[in-house]
């Protein structure tokens, strides 16, 4: 029950992070005339800020189990509403990491 408020944090401070890689994305596809993937970072933070609030009401749903229906309590929609959202959200930032900021590694090798 203690870990609620510190998984907040750590998903606000995953939002920044990518919040920042959406602004450079967009700048560095300004500069090169790349289509504008990095709208696809905004799509992460929407799916990470759903993962934030149903952490919460998962989390409230725990501590007083009493209150609330009978599915929130229910593991299964905690594997779909919080794992799986947030899955995806890290998975369509790196992808898009990627896609904008791969070059580095290939000129890397070089």
């Amino acid at each position: 029950m203690l870990t609620g408020p510190s998984l907040a944090f750590s998903l606000i401070g995953v939002i920044y992070l990518v919040y920042i890689f959406s602004v450079l994305s967009r700048k560095l596809g300004s500069v090169t005339k790349m289509r504008p993937f990095y709208r696809g970072f905004y799509v992460a933070i929407g799916l990470i800020g759903l993962a934030l609030v149903s952490s919460w009401l998962l989390l409230t749903a725990r501590i007083t189990p009493d209150l609330l229906p009978v599915a929130w309590r229910d593991e299964t929609l905690y594997l779909v509403v919080f794992n799986a959202t947030l899955a995806v959200a890290v998975t369509l930032s790196l992808v898009l990491a990627w896609r904008y900021w791969g070059w580095l590694f290939k000129e890397r090798g070089r």
